[in-house]
């Protein structure tokens, strides 16, 4: 609004008259602020004006603006005042894993458009700017090292959440002892912690691990999987860097035969009109489905991970079958008529 316009809202003339008597240096007399304050300058007549300024005044102090009137200062000036330190909220500090569990929430209502998950989002940013938390918690509230997809149930490996969440904000190594399904042995890993995800109820670990040789690679963990105790590999903070372009989504979204070192190989699954319902609402955008007209549907991935894949497919039973490569659809049928024979004496 112009200088002058009588048609200034009453909010904006209110936040008007708040950020000029916040940022002025002394008391101000009401003849400053009904010359100065846009919405208090206009043409209407001084007793109007008065008026006006006294009803804002008061609607100012039912929500907390102390608007203060100083008969005189230490200087002999007279006017009206507020306090910043009455004004503005204290400063905010989160612990690491307060600063986790936002940053989890806030990823989680990127997806939400109600006013309610506006007002929390809008709530949430503006706690980022008001606490001063250190890098790279506050990274971490602002979602880029912590994500959460999914429901979360029973999960045994929650009791390490606490400390790889402190890991992820402090940069510190870790060292645990992990299940490898595949070989079926546990080895013992020393990591650089990237991020937390809770993905269809469990928690995962994204980190480099620097045990895979020959230079080491960026994997997923399985908490469940951790075995015994995780403890720090040394008292050293910001042991080490995360890549400008890490996106824990990338990993976390990901499905287990997605990732790996192998050869990207190329296959297309056959579905029933069952594995197809299912796999149109669980799949976290690996591949391409192609819906028919009957209901069934062709899956096209890229897989790294055979074993992976395999565990995965195994989940639809007879829903499912490998209709390219035969060399993938033949491995899998032997796979699973020995995973039956396992449990061919088995009775109920």
């Amino acid at each position: 609004m112009r200088a002058g316009d009588p048609k200034v809202l009453k909010l904006e003339r209110q936040l008007n008259l708040v950020s000029y008597l916040l940022s002025a240096r002394a008391p101000v007399p009401f003849s400053d602020i009904r010359g100065r304050v846009v919405g208090y300058d206009d043409d209407a007549s001084p007793d109007a004006v008065e008026k006006r300024f006294d009803r804002d005044k008061a609607d100012l102090r039912a929500i907390g603006v102390k608007i203060e009137y100083v008969a005189s200062d230490l200087f002999g000036r007279a006017g009206y005042v507020i306090d910043p330190r009455g004004y503005f909220l204290r400063e905010t500090k989160l612990e690491p894993e307060d600063a986790m569990l936002l940053a989890v929430l806030q990823r989680t209502l990127g997806v939400v458009d109600d006013n309610l998950g506006r007002n929390l989002k809008s709530a949430l940013a503006k706690l980022t700017i008001d606490s001063q938390l250190p890098e790279p918690l506050r990274t971490s509230v602002a979602e880029q090292h912590l994500l959460t997809l999914g429901r979360p149930e029973h999960d045994p490996g929650r009791q390490h959440v606490a400390l790889f969440g402190e890991a992820v904000g402090r940069r510190r190594k870790v060292v645990f002892d992990y299940h490898t399904v595949d070989a079926n042995r546990t080895e013992k890993r020393t990591v650089h912690p990237y991020g937390l995800g809770l993905v269809e109820g469990n928690w995962h670990l994204v980190a480099f691990d620097e045990t895979r040789k020959p230079k080491g690679a960026v994997r997923r963990f399985r908490l469940d999987r951790i075995r015994g105790k995780v403890a720090f590999a040394d008292k050293q903070e910001d042991a080490y860097e995360l890549p400008q372009d890490f996106d824990i989504s990338r990993y976390v979204e990901q499905e287990e035969f997605e990732m790996g070192e192998g050869a990207e190989v190329k296959v297309m699954v056959e579905l029933d009109e069952v594995a197809t319902w299912l796999m149109a609402r669980r799949r976290r955008g690996a591949g391409e489905l192609k819906i028919l007209k009957d209901g069934r549907g062709q899956l096209r991935l890229a897989i790294r991970n055979e074993e992976g894949f395999f565990r995965w497919l195994a989940e639809f039973g007879q829903h499912a079958r490998i209709a390219t490569p035969k060399r993938l659809a033949v491995a899998f049928k032997e796979r699973m008529q020995k995973t039956r024979a396992l449990y061919a004496d088995v009775t109920s």
